[in-house]
Protein backbone atom coordinates (compact mmCIF):
# COMPACT_ATOMS: atom_id res chain seq x y z
CA UNK A 1 0.00 0.00 0.00
CA UNK A 2 1.13 3.52 -0.78
CA UNK A 3 -0.19 6.15 1.65
CA UNK A 4 0.29 9.88 1.04
CA UNK A 5 -0.28 13.05 3.02
CA UNK A 6 -2.15 15.57 0.87
CA UNK A 7 -3.05 19.24 1.16
CA UNK A 8 -4.49 20.82 3.16
CA UNK A 9 -4.86 18.18 5.93
CA UNK A 10 -5.76 14.79 4.56
CA UNK A 11 -4.47 11.29 3.87
CA UNK A 12 -4.83 9.33 0.66
CA UNK A 13 -4.19 5.87 -0.70
CA UNK A 14 -2.22 5.97 -3.96
CA UNK A 15 -3.21 3.56 -6.72
CA UNK A 16 -1.77 3.87 -10.20
CA UNK A 17 -2.41 7.50 -11.21
CA UNK A 18 -5.14 8.20 -8.65
CA UNK A 19 -5.45 9.46 -5.09
CA UNK A 20 -8.17 8.02 -2.85
CA UNK A 21 -8.68 10.58 -0.05
CA UNK A 22 -9.62 8.62 3.07
CA UNK A 23 -9.55 11.17 5.89
CA UNK A 24 -13.30 11.88 5.96
CA UNK A 25 -14.19 8.20 5.58
CA UNK A 26 -11.96 7.26 8.51
CA UNK A 27 -13.48 10.05 10.61
CA UNK A 28 -17.06 9.02 9.75
CA UNK A 29 -16.32 5.52 11.00
CA UNK A 30 -14.77 6.89 14.19
CA UNK A 31 -11.44 5.31 13.30
CA UNK A 32 -9.37 8.52 13.28
CA UNK A 33 -10.17 12.17 14.02
CA UNK A 34 -10.73 14.48 11.07
CA UNK A 35 -7.39 15.97 10.01
CA UNK A 36 -5.43 13.06 11.48
CA UNK A 37 -1.73 12.99 10.67
CA UNK A 38 0.29 10.24 9.05
CA UNK A 39 1.68 9.40 12.48
CA UNK A 40 -1.89 8.86 13.74
CA UNK A 41 -2.44 6.53 10.79
CA UNK A 42 0.77 4.63 11.51
CA UNK A 43 -0.05 4.15 15.20
CA UNK A 44 -3.46 2.71 14.31
CA UNK A 45 -2.47 0.90 11.13
CA UNK A 46 -3.09 -2.66 12.28
CA UNK A 47 -6.75 -2.04 13.04
CA UNK A 48 -7.24 0.36 10.11
CA UNK A 49 -5.82 -2.06 7.57
CA UNK A 50 -8.74 -4.45 8.02
CA UNK A 51 -11.27 -1.70 7.32
CA UNK A 52 -9.58 0.07 4.41
CA UNK A 53 -10.77 -2.17 1.54
CA UNK A 54 -14.43 -1.52 2.36
CA UNK A 55 -13.84 2.19 2.95
CA UNK A 56 -12.04 2.63 -0.36
CA UNK A 57 -15.11 1.42 -2.24
CA UNK A 58 -16.94 4.49 -0.95
CA UNK A 59 -14.23 7.00 -1.82
CA UNK A 60 -14.21 8.98 -5.06
CA UNK A 61 -10.67 9.05 -6.47
CA UNK A 62 -8.99 12.14 -7.88
CA UNK A 63 -6.17 12.34 -10.44
CA UNK A 64 -2.72 12.13 -8.91
CA UNK A 65 -1.29 15.66 -8.91
CA UNK A 66 2.19 15.84 -7.30
CA UNK A 67 1.48 19.43 -6.25
CA UNK A 68 -1.18 18.11 -3.85
CA UNK A 69 1.38 16.06 -1.94
CA UNK A 70 2.83 17.06 1.42
CA UNK A 71 5.80 15.51 3.21
CA UNK A 72 4.42 12.14 4.31
CA UNK A 73 5.80 12.76 7.81
CA UNK A 74 6.02 16.39 8.89
CA UNK A 75 7.02 16.23 12.54
CA UNK A 76 8.92 13.05 13.47
CA UNK A 77 10.53 13.08 16.88
CA UNK A 78 13.87 12.56 15.11
CA UNK A 79 15.63 11.83 11.85
CA UNK A 80 18.57 9.47 12.18
CA UNK A 81 20.95 9.16 9.24
CA UNK A 82 23.70 6.69 8.38
CA UNK A 83 27.09 7.91 7.16
CA UNK A 84 29.42 6.09 4.72
CA UNK A 85 27.04 3.14 4.64
CA UNK A 86 27.74 1.94 1.07
CA UNK A 87 30.51 -0.44 0.01
CA UNK A 88 31.67 1.89 -2.80
CA UNK A 89 34.90 1.00 -4.56
CA UNK A 90 33.58 1.61 -8.09
CA UNK A 91 33.95 4.55 -10.49
CA UNK A 92 31.13 3.91 -12.97
CA UNK A 93 27.58 4.95 -12.22
CA UNK A 94 26.28 1.93 -14.12
CA UNK A 95 27.84 -0.42 -11.55
CA UNK A 96 25.25 0.83 -8.99
CA UNK A 97 27.53 0.00 -6.06
CA UNK A 98 28.48 3.45 -4.84
CA UNK A 99 31.34 5.39 -6.40
CA UNK A 100 34.49 6.34 -4.57
CA UNK A 101 37.17 4.73 -2.45
CA UNK A 102 36.00 1.85 -0.33
CA UNK A 103 36.49 2.72 3.32
CA UNK A 104 38.32 0.64 5.90
CA UNK A 105 35.83 1.16 8.72
CA UNK A 106 34.14 -1.94 10.11
CA UNK A 107 30.33 -2.25 10.01
CA UNK A 108 30.24 -1.45 13.72
CA UNK A 109 32.36 1.67 13.24
CA UNK A 110 30.03 2.78 10.45
CA UNK A 111 27.02 2.37 12.74
CA UNK A 112 28.78 4.61 15.25
CA UNK A 113 28.99 7.38 12.62
CA UNK A 114 25.19 7.76 12.61
CA UNK A 115 24.00 11.33 13.13
CA UNK A 116 20.81 13.36 13.58
CA UNK A 117 19.12 15.79 11.21
CA UNK A 118 16.57 18.20 12.70
CA UNK A 119 12.89 17.58 11.84
CA UNK A 120 12.66 21.26 10.85
CA UNK A 121 14.74 20.38 7.77
CA UNK A 122 11.82 18.43 6.27
CA UNK A 123 10.19 19.58 3.07
CA UNK A 124 8.06 17.73 0.53
CA UNK A 125 7.49 16.90 -3.13
CA UNK A 126 7.45 19.76 -5.65
CA UNK A 127 8.98 22.08 -3.05
CA UNK A 128 12.27 23.98 -3.17
CA UNK A 129 15.68 23.26 -1.68
CA UNK A 130 17.02 26.58 -0.42
CA UNK A 131 20.78 27.19 -0.64
CA UNK A 132 21.56 29.08 2.58
CA UNK A 133 23.63 32.23 2.85
CA UNK A 134 27.31 31.49 3.17
CA UNK A 135 27.11 28.14 1.40
CA UNK A 136 28.28 27.37 -2.12
CA UNK A 137 28.68 23.60 -2.50
CA UNK A 138 25.31 21.94 -1.95
CA UNK A 139 25.06 18.21 -2.62
CA UNK A 140 21.84 16.22 -2.93
CA UNK A 141 22.35 12.74 -1.49
CA UNK A 142 19.70 10.20 -2.48
CA UNK A 143 18.82 7.63 0.19
CA UNK A 144 16.25 5.01 1.10
CA UNK A 145 14.41 6.16 4.22
CA UNK A 146 12.97 3.83 6.85
CA UNK A 147 9.71 4.90 8.52
CA UNK A 148 9.29 3.48 12.01
CA UNK A 149 5.89 1.97 12.80
CA UNK A 150 6.10 0.93 16.45
CA UNK A 151 7.71 2.23 19.60
CA UNK A 152 10.89 0.28 20.14
CA UNK A 153 13.83 0.14 22.50
CA UNK A 154 16.68 -2.39 22.63
CA UNK A 155 15.39 -4.22 19.57
CA UNK A 156 17.26 -7.26 18.29
CA UNK A 157 17.97 -7.56 14.59
CA UNK A 158 15.24 -10.18 14.45
CA UNK A 159 12.73 -7.76 16.01
CA UNK A 160 13.84 -4.75 13.97
CA UNK A 161 11.84 -5.33 10.78
CA UNK A 162 8.65 -5.74 12.81
CA UNK A 163 9.15 -2.16 14.01
CA UNK A 164 9.22 -0.81 10.43
CA UNK A 165 6.05 0.69 8.96
CA UNK A 166 7.40 1.31 5.49
CA UNK A 167 9.81 3.23 3.29
CA UNK A 168 10.05 6.57 1.52
CA UNK A 169 12.65 8.64 -0.35
CA UNK A 170 14.88 11.16 1.41
CA UNK A 171 17.54 13.51 0.09
CA UNK A 172 20.17 14.08 2.74
CA UNK A 173 21.09 17.53 1.41
CA UNK A 174 24.50 18.75 2.55
CA UNK A 175 26.24 22.14 2.52
CA UNK A 176 29.63 20.56 2.00
CA UNK A 177 31.73 23.73 2.34
CA UNK A 178 29.76 25.55 5.01
CA UNK A 179 31.73 27.41 7.67
CA UNK A 180 35.47 27.02 8.16
CA UNK A 181 35.61 23.63 6.47
CA UNK A 182 37.46 22.22 9.47
CA UNK A 183 36.28 19.27 11.52
CA UNK A 184 33.82 18.09 8.86
CA UNK A 185 32.61 14.96 10.72
CA UNK A 186 31.96 17.01 13.83
CA UNK A 187 30.01 19.64 11.90
CA UNK A 188 27.88 17.07 10.05
CA UNK A 189 24.67 18.00 11.89
CA UNK A 190 25.15 21.68 10.99
CA UNK A 191 26.03 21.13 7.33
CA UNK A 192 23.03 18.82 6.91
CA UNK A 193 20.61 20.61 9.20
CA UNK A 194 19.42 23.67 7.27
CA UNK A 195 15.75 24.26 6.47
CA UNK A 196 14.65 22.24 3.38
CA UNK A 197 17.66 19.91 3.68
CA UNK A 198 15.52 16.80 4.27
CA UNK A 199 13.07 16.47 1.36
CA UNK A 200 10.97 13.32 1.82
CA UNK A 201 8.26 11.72 -0.28
CA UNK A 202 6.38 11.29 -2.44
CA UNK A 203 4.55 8.95 -0.02
CA UNK A 204 5.22 5.89 2.12
CA UNK A 205 5.13 2.39 0.72
CA UNK A 206 4.22 -0.01 3.51
CA UNK A 207 6.58 -2.78 4.53
CA UNK A 208 4.51 -5.61 3.08
CA UNK A 209 4.86 -4.10 -0.39
CA UNK A 210 8.67 -3.91 -0.14
CA UNK A 211 9.53 -7.57 0.49
CA UNK A 212 13.27 -6.89 0.37
CA UNK A 213 14.47 -3.33 1.07
CA UNK A 214 17.99 -4.47 0.12
CA UNK A 215 17.01 -5.12 -3.51
CA UNK A 216 15.94 -1.69 -4.78
CA UNK A 217 17.41 0.53 -7.49
CA UNK A 218 17.75 4.24 -6.62
CA UNK A 219 18.24 6.99 -9.21
CA UNK A 220 18.69 10.75 -9.06
CA UNK A 221 18.53 13.09 -12.05
CA UNK A 222 19.45 16.77 -12.09
CA UNK A 223 18.13 18.72 -15.10
CA UNK A 224 17.50 15.40 -16.82
CA UNK A 225 21.05 14.10 -16.33
CA UNK A 226 21.47 10.90 -14.30
CA UNK A 227 23.73 11.90 -11.39
CA UNK A 228 23.36 8.98 -8.97
CA UNK A 229 22.36 5.34 -9.24
CA UNK A 230 22.81 2.55 -6.76
CA UNK A 231 21.24 -0.66 -5.58
CA UNK A 232 20.46 -0.97 -1.90
CA UNK A 233 22.17 -4.37 -1.69
CA UNK A 234 25.42 -2.38 -1.53
CA UNK A 235 24.59 -1.04 1.94
CA UNK A 236 27.14 -2.12 4.56
CA UNK A 237 24.57 -2.14 7.35
CA UNK A 238 21.06 -3.11 6.26
CA UNK A 239 17.70 -2.13 7.65
CA UNK A 240 17.71 -4.57 10.61
CA UNK A 241 21.23 -3.49 11.61
CA UNK A 242 20.37 0.21 11.58
CA UNK A 243 17.02 -0.09 13.34
CA UNK A 244 18.43 -2.41 16.02
CA UNK A 245 21.54 -0.30 16.67
CA UNK A 246 19.69 3.01 16.85
CA UNK A 247 17.04 1.53 19.16
CA UNK A 248 19.86 0.92 21.62
CA UNK A 249 20.75 4.62 21.45
CA UNK A 250 17.27 6.16 21.65
CA UNK A 251 13.69 4.98 21.84
CA UNK A 252 12.24 4.84 18.33
CA UNK A 253 8.70 6.19 17.97
CA UNK A 254 6.10 5.77 15.22
CA UNK A 255 6.90 8.17 12.40
CA UNK A 256 10.61 8.44 13.20
CA UNK A 257 12.84 8.36 10.12
CA UNK A 258 16.15 6.63 9.40
CA UNK A 259 18.07 7.61 6.26
CA UNK A 260 20.12 4.57 5.26
CA UNK A 261 23.11 6.23 3.60
CA UNK A 262 24.31 7.85 0.38
CA UNK A 263 26.09 5.67 -2.18
CA UNK A 264 28.59 8.12 -3.70
CA UNK A 265 31.56 9.82 -2.08
CA UNK A 266 31.77 13.64 -2.44
CA UNK A 267 34.30 13.35 -5.28
CA UNK A 268 31.58 11.89 -7.50
CA UNK A 269 28.88 14.41 -6.64
CA UNK A 270 28.12 17.71 -8.38
CA UNK A 271 26.92 20.78 -6.56
CA UNK A 272 23.45 22.20 -7.03
CA UNK A 273 22.75 25.62 -8.52
CA UNK A 274 19.72 27.91 -8.43
CA UNK A 275 17.22 26.84 -11.07
CA UNK A 276 18.17 23.16 -10.97
CA UNK A 277 15.37 20.62 -11.20
CA UNK A 278 15.80 17.32 -9.35
CA UNK A 279 13.99 14.04 -9.85
CA UNK A 280 14.59 11.19 -7.42
CA UNK A 281 13.28 7.66 -7.77
CA UNK A 282 13.40 4.48 -5.72
CA UNK A 283 12.06 1.23 -7.06
CA UNK A 284 8.84 0.16 -5.33
CA UNK A 285 8.23 3.64 -3.90
CA UNK A 286 7.91 6.25 -6.64
CA UNK A 287 9.40 9.53 -7.82
CA UNK A 288 9.78 12.95 -6.21
CA UNK A 289 10.70 16.21 -7.92
CA UNK A 290 12.16 19.38 -6.41
CA UNK A 291 13.65 22.69 -7.50
CA UNK A 292 16.60 24.70 -6.16
CA UNK A 293 16.81 28.37 -5.21
CA UNK A 294 19.24 30.53 -3.28
CA UNK A 295 18.21 32.24 -0.07
CA UNK A 296 17.71 35.96 -0.73
CA UNK A 297 20.62 38.15 0.33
Amino acid sequence: MKIAAIKPENLAIVRDDSLFPIGEALAREGLLPLGASMTDFIVNYERLNERLPALLEKVIPTPLDPKLLKPPIERPTKIWAAATNYKRGSTGIEEARGRGTAGEATPQEILEKSFLKPPSAITGPEETIIIPKGAQTIFPELELCIVIGKKGRYLSKQQALEAVFGYTIILDVTARDYGSGKGLPGSRCVRKGFETFAPIGPWITTREDIPDPHDLIMRLWVNGELRQMAKTDAMVNGVPDLVSYLSHVTTLFPGDLIATGNPDSPAFQQKLAPGDRLKSEIEGIGTMSLTVEREPA
